[in-house]
């Protein structure tokens, strides 16, 4: 099988170890990692996946410390292997410890570090080949090597663009929705203000990610696919604010350039004067290597990746309803800025005598009801948690039904789940839920605009929440947070 020169994985090593660096440091920065995994009551979970539970005491701190160290070992080529697998298992275990915090740049950066590390990204500019005395090391890598990178790396463009190919983006929703909320952006705010922004940047960002990948592979487009690169993720930088991903896709672009590009750049920059002589050796220095057992192994494993990567984004197309209505197959599918959801929740708690209506702040935090609301699974497993805590002061038989309005990409707000049916009594099945509605609605020529404070009126409440009618959300959180302070003077006072 042909090799290279291991350069361009000595490249993604340093980048990668470099964005896990910052991606640790977010949280850490402003007790970020206390208000999202401490503070919280309830953090959610995937199914076959309740058993990852957050740190005692200050652990997630410590985590994200081990991050940063992890990250510098290897962006240095420092026990490669062992520090970029626990890179990859450290975002893995965030992704699976609050669900509700999942956004697809972690994923991609979970993956790629970890191929990364099981790939010789260490037989070059690594403090590994000097530490175990292993000058003998090759410095090549095989030509699939690089390309199971390019394919890692590439799958967010290619099936971001096959994901868009739905009614709401083709019609300019969300675009629409996100233009209208960030024309006060530095720079690009003026553009999205121009009559067809959204249609522009509907159809603009599905040509771009449908094409992105062959464009920079192929070098006559090379220039110009650089170019709406740079563009592209730098506008997602200046309007999103996504944190540390829009740099790490810049910085990577280069994955797609020719797998001798790096080798030849070094060697430009001067790489001889360093002891670098035989970066870039004559065509017939790297000949075709004989495949090895392990390497017929390692061959078969990357296929099997290749083949479940591929399956995963497939979900969505083929499981009920609207994946963007009821977040089924929506995550790990590569599904990015396809759903706009303003939402309002509140439950209804039900005893024998009694019942009381109370707000999702009841057992989510504010970060969490900014997500959470959007899922049904996620609403489902609060209810559980409210039963839980009415068990804890005596009512084992409490009922929680919930009022979840939604209002999908500028849809009238309607139920994502059904308010008369007890979510404690409910499971999640592996393909639908009869209590999930799978209909959000036609989408309408003009956005719905209704204020949130005044959904209550506008929308049908169904039977158990029909008193709420007479109120506004507002108002009902004013009677929630005083009837709550009325509980907690009753309480004795600790000595």
């Amino acid at each position: 099988m042909r090799s290279a020169d291991a350069s361009p994985l000595a490249v993604l090593r340093l980048i990668l170890g470099v964005t896990f660096w910052f991606w640790a440091s977010g949280f850490l920065q402003d007790d970020r990692w206390r208000i999202f995994f401490v503070q919280p009551i309830l953090l959610f979970k995937y199914d076959y996946f309740r058993w990852v539970q957050i740190w005692p005491g200050d652990g997630i701190w410590w985590h994200f410390q081990i991050v940063r160290v992890a990250a510098v070992c290897f962006a240095l080529g420092l026990l490669t292997r062992i520090s970029g697998v626990l890179l990859s298992a450290s975002m893995a275990y965030v992704l699976l410890v609050e669900r509700q915090l999942y956004n697809n740049h972690d994923y991609l950066l979970a993956c790629s570090v970890l191929i990364c590390a099981l790939l010789p990204s260490q037989r070059r500019f690594s403090i590994d080949r000097i530490l175990f005395h292993r000058s003998d090391w090759p410095t090549t890598m095989r030509h699939w090597h690089w390309w199971l990178v390019r394919f890692q790396l590439g799958l967010p463009y290619c099936f971001g663009g096959i994901a868009k190919l739905n009614a709401d983006w083709l019609a300019g929703q969300p675009a629409g929705l996100f233009c209208s909320a960030h024309v006060d952006a530095p720079v690009v705010g003026p553009l999205l203000a121009m009559p067809h922004a959204a249609t522009i940047m509907a159809w603009g960002g599905l040509m771009f990610d449908l094409f992105i990948v062959p464009a920079l592979l192929w070098k006559r487009t090379r220039p110009f696919a650089i170019v709406a690169a740079l563009g592209f993720h730098l506008t997602n930088a200046m309007v999103f604010h996504i944190g540390v991903f829009p740099w790490f896709m810049i910085a990577t672009l280069f994955v797609f350039f020719p797998i001798d590009f790096i080798p030849r750049l070094i060697t430009r920059l001067g790489g001889k004067k360093f002891g670098f002589e035989s970066i870039l050796p004559p065509n017939d220095a790297h000949p075709s290597l004989p495949a090895s057992t392990l390497h017929k192994l390692a061959a078969t494993a990357a296929v099997i990746y290749v083949v479940i990567q591929l399956l995963l984004p497939i979900r969505p197309w083929v499981m009920p309803g609207d994946a963007g209505w009821n977040e089924r197959g929506h995550r790990f599918s590569w599904r990015m800025m396809l759903r706009h959801k303003d939402c309002l929740l509140w439950f209804k708690l039900v005893t024998e005598k009694d019942f009381l209506f109370a707000p999702a702040t009841m057992v989510m935090t504010p970060s969490q009801v900014l997500r959470a609301p959007r899922d049904p699974e996620l609403i489902r497993q609060a209810a559980v948690k409210i039963k839980q805590l009415a068990t804890e002061i005596g009512q084992p038989d409490c009922q929680v039904h919930a009022l979840a309005l939604v209002s999908l990409n500028g849809r009238p707000a309607k139920p994502i789940v059904d308010p008369e049916v007890d979510l404690t009594g409910v499971t999640r099945g592996w393909w639908y839920d009869d209590w999930v509605p799978q209909d959000p609605g036609p989408l309408p020529q003009d956005p719905w605009q209704v204020p949130p404070d005044q959904w209550w009126q506008s929308v049908d409440l169904g039977t158990s929440f029909s008193a709420l009618k007479a109120y506004r959300p507002s108002q009902a959180q004013v009677l929630y947070d005083q009837l709550r302070q009325q509980e907690l003077a009753k309480q004795p006072t600790q000595p």
